[in-house]
């Protein structure tokens, strides 16, 4: 895949995030890291201790209870939602995006993503790369199919 010069480039997962840009020309890219973070998310079992609610039947003696709500997936989606605010922070709005993120967290991106946003992003690629530099980076996406 050619990478375009410019190209905004997000990687993240439930709790790590890379934002680099293209600084080469499409053919010879050169990635320069523009933003990384971190995120420390313990597991639900840690942050929540009160057991599930339950519920009565009405009309008759029946018993349930309510699913245990998963603190850290909440924790990991909402990191997911502040990444995309925080390549709007870092400026230049017209240019093309290029999204890297496991299959679950791309679906919370796409949640979020703005219309016109939408229409800046040239390729889409369900992998986990987050922890990884900016040369393994460049690998995938220059093996990356369109």
């Amino acid at each position: 895949m050619l990478i375009p010069h410019d190209a905004t480039i997000l990687v993240v997962d439930g709790g790590h995030l890379q934002v680099l840009r293209n600084r080469g020309t499409d053919a010879a890219p050169e990635l320069e890291l523009l933003h990384e973070q971190a995120m420390k998310n313990p597991p639900s079992r840690a942050m929540g201790t009160d057991a599930p609610g339950r519920s009565f039947g009405s009309a008759v003696p029946k018993r349930s209870t309510y699913g245990e709500a998963d603190y850290h997936q909440r924790r990991e989606d909402r990191f997911g939602h502040r990444a995309l605010g925080t390549v709007a922070s870092l400026g230049r709005q017209d240019g093309p995006l290029i999204l890297i993120a496991p299959p679950h967290m791309l679906g919370v991106l796409r949640e979020d993503l703005d219309p016109r946003v939408q229409d800046r992003v040239v390729a889409e690629i369900a992998k986990d790369f987050a922890q990884r530099d900016a040369d393994d980076i460049l690998k995938l996406l220059r093996s990356h199919q369109i």
